[in-house]
């Protein structure tokens, strides 16, 4: 099959195999540079960023021969910002929807409050794992980084402490509560991550913080 790596030909890579190991195991990974990480990948013209993240559905994915591979790279900086940049405007978009949720659960629509809710956390799932990675990526501790005077770990248990407090009042069916630690709790939680990460990209990308922090 061919690859090409940033519009380069580069030798052909001649093996049969799953998606998943010919990028993760096999000969791909010596063409792509030094420094430098998958930003999109296209097979015989067609996009599968997808099978980066999703394993089951890469190794299920099989290339032949006669097979043409396109991979973009970008830079370890460009990842962290462009994670930093996704996680952001998930947040924002969270607070907006978590007001909703409020005012559905104040106006008796508990059930769709909840549902809607429900979708919302799946998204915080992502937004931990991508922190994760951002931690694992730059080598860094969450409970050495100071923001507002607290550490970052600090903030995450602050945040699994709301979200055990709104989903226990779920449980119990006391709407009243349950409205008011995410509007009056998890709300300004969110708010402070969003400080956080914007202070974060602005340490990565070396200039000053402005604020101090």
């Amino acid at each position: 099959m061919k690859l090409y790596v940033d519009g380069n030909l580069t030798d052909s890579v001649s093996n049969e195999s799953s998606m998943h190991d010919i990028l993760f195991k096999g000969d791909i990974k010596r063409f792509i540079p030094e420094g430098r990480v998958i930003k999109s990948i296209f097979i015989n013209g067609t996009g599968y960023d997808d099978l980066m993240l999703n394993a089951d559905k890469s190794k299920a994915f099989k290339l032949g021969i006669s097979d043409e591979i396109k991979i973009d790279t970008m830079s370890q900086l460009e990842l962290l910002n462009g994670s930093i940049d996704a996680v952001i405007v998930f947040l924002t978009e969270f607070k907006a929807g978590i007001v909703k949720v409020t005012d559905e659960i104040r106006w008796g629509n508990s059930s769709g409050g909840f549902k809607n809710f429900s979708e919302y956390l799946k998204g915080l799932t992502t937004f931990v794992q991508i922190m994760e990675k951002i931690s694992e990526f730059l080598k860094i501790d969450y409970n050495n980084i100071v923001y507002g005077g607290k550490s970052v770990q600090s903030y995450f248990n602050d945040l699994e402490k709301i979200l055990s407090s709104v989903l226990s009042a779920q449980v119990e069916q006391d709407y009243v509560l349950m409205a008011d630690a995410v509007e009056f709790e998890l709300k300004p939680n969110i708010d402070i991550w969003e400080n956080i990460l914007k202070d974060m990209k602005t340490k990565i990308n070396g200039a000053p913080d402005s604020e101090g922090k």
